[in-house]
């Protein structure tokens, strides 16, 4: 899995590709972990070039989730692929992330 992360002024871009496996959802802890601790008001997680999520990078999205919106902050996610994105409804994380 690889990560790369645009930094704006309060919004912030992060592009993943790959599949989010156990390292990968490891990676992408420690890449939201650094979001966590700046001034960045709004996230948005590119998933255009992810190919698979297993549960451990889903849990990494909610703690994510959960401690960026306890900040009164947004998080969206774009370009999710159709597996994806049914994934994510069965779940009903769509009614969390603006998808």
């Amino acid at each position: 899995m690889n990560i790369r992360v645009e930094k704006g002024d309060e919004k912030t871009i992060v592009y993943l590709s790959g599949s989010i496996d156990i390292p990968g959802a490891e990676m992408l802890k420690q890449s939201l972990n650094q979001i966590l601790n700046e001034n960045i008001t709004e996230v948005t997680i590119d998933f255009d070039e992810v190919t698979f999520i297993g549960s451990s990078g889903i849990g990494k999205l909610l703690l994510f989730y959960k401690n960026f919106s306890a900040k009164g902050c947004k998080v969206k996610i774009i370009n999710l692929n159709k597996e994806l994105k049914a994934l994510f409804k069965a779940i009903k994380l769509d009614k969390l992330f603006n998808l």
